[in-house]
């Protein structure tokens, strides 16, 4: 949890419910709010050409979404669009100013959280250079295992279709399985009963 949900509460944010596939915020608007995720999950996206989109990260309960806009003069470059039926934080920015400012530690915390997503942003897209897929799927797979601190081989089940995966890393779905049956011939990964264990 980025932030703990009674302060946000202190601090004046109120609770709003959206439904799937709903817009949280839509590129080219101004970020005027502060969202955190009390349940539920939103990916930020860009719909490109033929009903094809490119997935920017994907984020799930405790996470923040789109703060780092809050801080910059620029106008959002992605959609907010809502996986499943979210229950969501929704604080207005000079209030979230006033929250940081009142407690160091939360700052902190917040400066902290948002540093470690811009690195994984970093690692991702140097990743997206490389034309092998089985480099730009283990780069994310290293991510999401990473971040749930699983180091055991296998002991992750990947939350997320092979559709959505084709959409992190914008390769075509039909190579992520490709992909996906030669990492599991190398035994890089374990496909059970159509789930990905990493």
């Amino acid at each position: 949890m980025v932030i703990k949900e009674d302060l946000l509460i202190i601090f004046g944010a109120e609770i709003i419910q959206l439904k799937k596939s709903e817009l949280l915020f839509e590129e080219n608007n101004s970020p005027e709010y502060y969202f955190q995720i009390k349940t539920g999950r939103i990916k930020l996206t860009n719909f490109q050409t033929e009903n094809r989109e490119f997935i920017q990260s994907i984020h799930k309960d405790g996470e923040s979404v789109g703060e780092i806009f809050l801080f910059s003069k620029y106008k959002y470059p992605v959609n907010a669009v809502l996986m499943e039926d979210c229950t969501i934080f929704k604080l207005e920015s000079p209030k979230l100013l006033k929250l940081l400012k009142s407690n160091f530690e939360i700052q902190m915390k917040f400066l902290d959280y948002i540093a470690e997503r811009t690195y994984y942003s970093y690692i991702f897209l140097n990743s997206l250079t490389s034309e092998d897929a089985t480099h730009q799927l283990l780069t994310l797979l290293n991510h999401l295992k990473n971040s749930q601190n699983k180091s055991e081989r296998y002991s992750y089940k990947i939350p997320y279709t092979r559709k959505e995966l084709a959409f992190l890393t914008g390769l075509r779905t039909e190579t992520v399985i490709r992909t996906f049956k030669k990492m599991e011939s190398e035994n890089l990964i374990k496909i059970i009963k159509g789930r990905v264990y990493y």
